[in-house]
């Protein structure tokens, strides 16, 4: 059973966390997407060792915008 007391730790440490992030120049971003593209970012973030979904996502984000706007292209009107 989640206490009173719980629930305000969570809030606390979610507050902190966030704090944390935005200080080191980091932005939440909540989307929602396909069951399978979840699937295939979770399959991507085993393969490459990675421990959570954030780190996965960001690595493609970066991999997408980092590549050449030419790439980009292709993989947009594919």
């Amino acid at each position: 059973m989640t206490t009173d007391r719980d629930l305000e730790y969570q809030a606390q440490y979610q507050r902190r966390r966030r704090a944390k992030a935005r200080a080191a120049g980091q932005s939440q971003l909540n989307v929602t997407v396909p069951g399978d593209l979840v699937a295939r970012l979770d399959r991507m973030k085993q393969t490459r060792g990675l421990t959570n979904r954030n780190d996965a996502l960001a690595l493609v984000l970066r991999e997408y915008f980092d590549c050449g706007d030419d790439e980009r292209n292709q993989a947009v009107s594919a």
